[in-house]
């Protein structure tokens, strides 16, 4: 009895146990670890991704650099008025250049190295935008030397001329120095002319030398040395008196000198008196204590 007994455990261990265990012995087992994966990344992922990364960035460059869209045709160009809008584009170099290659500050010293230009301001915008704002030098009276006629700004900047010269105010340089553009004219000239112009609205030319700064005439044509245009209402002012004085006393001179406000003089103009032998062609009546002659 206890062998059947023993007969029957091993039966039993053998349908439930042994079988069991041999079953789950010999199954398969699938082996899944993404160990291989993180070694992988951890040797050669960061080289891989840096690659991809500069094949992707060169692919982008090379479409920005490529496209007919981001490539400059025209420009927005807003001041100007005595400078054409062409000539401005045409100096500023950026004509069929990538927007990306296109460097403001360059470009504005291009714009203003042309002489009726003062300042220039440059921006960009995607795809290919560009605008140029200029400020010109505005013409305040002409220079001539000789025959040639030149613009002069405020500050006294000579620069060539752009439109009629009809109606502005002219400096005759009787020195006939030589000029080109950007050359600087004394301020104080340009001012004193200004000023003369507006409280002597009759003055359309004005003669400049450097030994006697600026010349104007009187309505008789008697010749006025105004000297550096300094302190021009004072010295209009006083000559205002000096002129009533030389018309009431009959007395015309060559010149009348104005370079001191405090002490103006003039040259009695030579009188030639035929029949009269000896006279003293220079001879003129004694001149008020307010003005007196050379």
């Amino acid at each position: 009895m206890f062998k059947v007994k023993k007969q029957r455990r091993r039966r039993s261990e053998i349908r439930l146990g042994t079988q069991a265990v041999s079953y789950e012995a010999t199954a398969f087992q699938p082996r899944f670890t993404v160990t291989p994966v993180l070694n992988f990344w951890q040797t050669r992922g960061v080289k891989l991704s840096s690659l991809l990364l500069m094949a992707l960035l060169g692919w982008v460059l090379y479409v920005l650099f490529t496209r007919p869209i981001f490539f400059v045709r025209t420009a927005e160009i807003r001041g100007n008025v005595a400078v054409s809008a062409r000539e401005i584009y045409t100096m500023s170099g950026i004509d069929r250049q990538s927007i990306f290659w296109v460097n403001p500050g360059e470009v504005v010293k291009k714009i203003t190295s042309l002489p009726n230009i003062k300042s220039a301001v440059v921006s960009l915008a995607l795809p290919a935008r560009v605008v140029i704002e200029v400020s010109e030098r505005r013409p305040e009276l002409v220079w001539q030397t000789g025959q040639t006629l030149w613009w002069v700004d405020q500050e006294g900047t000579v620069v060539p001329p752009k439109e009629d010269l009809t109606g502005m105010l002219r400096i005759v340089d009787d020195d006939r120095q030589p000029l080109e553009p950007g050359y600087q004219i004394d301020a104080n000239i340009v001012e004193g002319a200004q000023t003369l112009r507006v409280l002597a609205p009759d003055v359309s030319v004005i003669r400049y030398s450097r030994l006697r700064g600026l010349t104007v005439a009187t309505p008789e044509g008697w010749p006025v040395y105004m000297g550096s245009g300094s302190e021009i209402k004072a010295k209009l002012v006083v000559l205002t008196a000096v002129l009533a004085d030389l018309k009431e006393r009959n007395i015309t001179p060559a010149y009348i000198d104005m370079r001191d406000p405090l002490r103006p003089f003039y040259k009695p103009a030579s009188v030639i008196q035929i029949g009269q032998p000896g006279a003293n062609p220079s001879r003129t009546p004694p001149p008020r204590p307010s003005v007196r002659p050379q």
